[in-house]
């Protein structure tokens, strides 16, 4: 098992609360605390890991960062109720609690998930407890920082909805846009991967990167 020295003393007072709850709630609860200046390895606490099969040092998920970056971020601090899904189709439902410091600036997350195999085993008798909010999210779960790139990378692709061998320009750099927006490019050895699935080079990735930058600033 690894183990991650935890330096933020916010975050490092809910490590009890991660065990906890997951005492309380019972094996089908999986219990994450994420450290988000941590991109590639932000979880740094988690019980009951076996329902989406990931440990300490594992990367955020895609949901959990498009809510940090979101423009709702400063608005809200929870997330709750809402269906993900693990990559074998289970099926979960999830809350996302969101920590932050003293300026209010957001540091971590606080996340539950729900295997609710079981509960649709027993759903006549247990509709109050798999009461679920509509919510379009299909949060997926990498277990490490490639799988994480992976993600990010498909779901930036799938927001143009076009053929890798017909986008043009704009479309990468939309492309782009939205995985600078995330954050994918603190990752290092990100900017080549990235290039590899849109076949241009990593200094066109540069070059669009740096436009985005301009036309931040114009605005």
């Amino acid at each position: 098992m690894k183990i991650i020295k935890v330096e933020n003393q916010i975050l490092k007072s809910f490590i009890p609360v991660v065990k906890g709850l997951a005492k309380t709630l019972g094996q089908h609860y999986e219990i994450v605390l994420h450290d988000i200046s941590e991109t590639k390895s932000s979880v740094i606490a988690i019980e009951n890991g076996h329902i989406t099969g990931r440990e300490v040092g594992a990367p955020a998920t895609d949901f959990l960062f498009e809510v940090i970056n979101s423009k709702k971020s400063s608005e809200q601090n929870m997330i709750l109720n809402y269906v993900s899904e693990i990559e074998d189709e289970i099926k979960m439902k999830s809350s996302t609690m969101l920590i932050r410091d003293e300026n209010e600036k957001i540091i971590g997350a606080l996340c539950i998930n729900f295997d609710l195999t079981s509960v649709n085993i027993a759903k006549n008798f247990l509709e109050d407890i798999s009461f679920i909010e509509e919510n379009d999210s299909k949060e997926k779960f990498p277990e490490n920082v490639d799988r994480f790139l992976e993600i990010m990378i498909e779901k930036a692709i799938s927001i143009v909805n076009k053929p890798i061998n017909v986008l043009a320009k704009e479309d990468k750099i939309r492309i782009v846009k939205y995985l600078h927006e995330n954050n994918v490019f603190d990752i290092k050895g990100s900017v080549q991967i990235v290039a590899n699935h849109l076949n241009v080079s990593k200094y066109s990735i540069y070059n669009y990167l740096e436009e985005i930058r301009i036309d931040s600033r114009m605005k």
